[in-house]
Parts: structure tokens; C-alpha cells; sequence
């Protein structure tokens, strides 16, 4: 007989309904539930603490900056022959150079590697900031590591001293 309810099945086990006697038979208060529960949460945490992050402080973009149309960027005037600007226009940001007078190009801002922005530096080239990867201003090829991709190139038109991305 069992002793907890009084019945003559000694395989069966009593069901315990009662918050009392629940906490008497587990006094630590931890049960399967509680673990597979506790377990499940700590999974969604983490994918959702990954799909926040960003690689050094740098927050990470969602696209390359490529414009959806045309988008007029920046004046000819305004890129140093040999140098590089950032340009930003109608929530795009692209990187401009002029490697030669005249030949414009217009690259992504964000860096291959990690997804940082990219900045474009007095010594007249594209870097990023987080892991010093280096970009040529011609193609958007990668000039120094730890990025191993080139920055994607956009199309460029000039129009009445105007630079045209997209």
C-alpha cells in the first residue's frame, strides 16, 4: 500500500496537486519544467544578443549604402584629385574618389571584413576604423588586411559638375 495516499498500487504513483505538497516533495523548488524552460530562454537570449551586436563599438550597417536610384552625391569639386570623400545623400552613404583628375569612382561604406563604416583618411584612402583594412581608391580592391574582399563599386555618372551614384 502506498503510504502517501493509501492505495494498494505500489506502481502507481500519487498525483500531487497541492502547491503545499509539491514544495514538501521538491523542497529546492527546481523541477524538469523549470530546467527545459530555463534552457529554452537562455537559447532565444543568446541568438537574439548575437543578431544585436556590433564588432567594436562600431555599429554595423544593414546594406553596402548603395542608392535605390540615381542619387546626385557631391560636387567634382568637392574630391581632392588622388583623394577620397564620404558622401551622404538621401540616406545613402558612399565613399567618392579621384584617383586621376577626372576619373571618379563610388564605392560602398561599409568595410568586407566585419561591417564597419568605412572612413575616408587625410593620407587619401579608404580605411576602416575597426580592423585597419585598406581600400584602393581605383577599384575598391583590398590594398591591407584583414579584409580579403574588395568594397562593391557603384555606377558613376557626371552631370554639370555634379557626381551621380547609383
Amino acid at each position: 500500500m502506498c503510504t502517501t495516499c493509501g492505495c494498494q498500487n505500489k506502481e502507481e504513483k500519487p498525483i500531487v496537486d497541492a502547491p503545499q505538497e509539491l514544495a514538501a516533495s521538491n523542497p529546492s523548488g527546481f523541477s524538469r519544467r523549470t530546467a527545459i524552460i530555463g534552457a529554452g530562454g537562455l537559447g532565444a537570449g543568446a541568438v537574439l544578443l548575437s543578431a544585436c551586436g556590433s564588432k567594436d563599438g562600431q555599429t554595423l550597417t544593414e546594406s553596402d549604402g548603395r542608392p535605390a536610384e540615381p542619387t546626385d552625391m557631391a560636387a567634382t569639386s568637392d574630391v581632392p584629385i588622388g583623394g577620397v570623400i564620404q558622401a551622404t545623400a538621401k540616406g545613402s552613404v558612399v565613399m567618392i574618389s579621384q584617383p586621376t583628375e577626372g576619373a571618379f569612382h563610388a564605392f560602398s561604406s561599409v568595410c568586407t571584413h566585419q561591417g564597419c563604416q568605412l572612413k575616408a583618411l587625410k593620407d587619401k584612402s579608404i580605411s576602416c576604423p575597426c580592423h585597419s583594412s585598406v581600400f584602393s581608391l581605383e577599384d575598391g580592391s583590398v590594398l591591407g588586411g584583414p579584409a580579403e574582399t574588395p568594397i562593391a563599386e557603384f555606377p558613376v555618372e557626371v552631370k554639370d559638375g555634379r557626381i551621380w551614384v547609383g
